[in-house]
């Protein structure tokens, strides 16, 4: 079953907020979350009627570019940094707000990519051989990366337990 072209403008304003955020949980930083969201959703807009599974596609496509944006980042030293606002959120300061609120995200950047990656789209509700599918990737390694990012994240969490106590 193919995607009607009304659907898109629904889904778009559904989804586009969730995709970010499900970048910034592989480790992408809000801007350019929000940047790479836009690009897929451009993408799946112009192949709308033949795409099957929307989110799954989107995400995919995404996380496609997240990586690809990783592997050719160069870093340039600036003097200031310029006060971008990313047009999916009504606030400037939100994006902040939301990193600071979210535990989960300081974890998850303690991962290495592929865990991180992984484990974004389990949080989001698939399988692993759903993931291993979108990946391309089998479901074993899937599982094995899976078990390492949880273990990592929980023994940061027993350490964090101990500080406290």
């Amino acid at each position: 079953m193919t995607c009607a072209r009304d659907d898109f403008p629904t889904f778009y304003r559904r989804f586009l907020p969730r995709l970010a955020a499900f970048l910034m949980w592989q480790g992408a930083p809000g801007d350019r979350a929000a940047d790479l969201a836009q690009e897929a959703m451009i993408k799946a807009y112009n192949k709308w009627q033949d795409i099957r599974s929307p989110e799954a596609w989107t995400r995919r496509v995404a996380s496609r570019e997240l990586v690809r944006h990783f592997s050719r980042v160069e870093e340039e030293p600036v003097e200031q940094v310029p006060d971008t606002v990313a047009s999916l959120v009504p606030r400037p300061d939100e994006l902040a707000e939301w990193e600071c609120k979210h535990e989960l995200l300081t974890l998850l950047k303690l991962l290495p990519p592929r865990q991180r990656q992984v484990l974004a789209w389990s949080v989001t509700g698939y399988t692993p051989s759903q993931i291993a599918e979108e990946l391309g990737l089998t479901p074993e390694t899937v599982r094995g990366n899976l078990s390492k990012a949880r273990r990592s994240v929980a023994s940061y969490i027993r350490a964090r337990g101990e500080e406290d106590t």
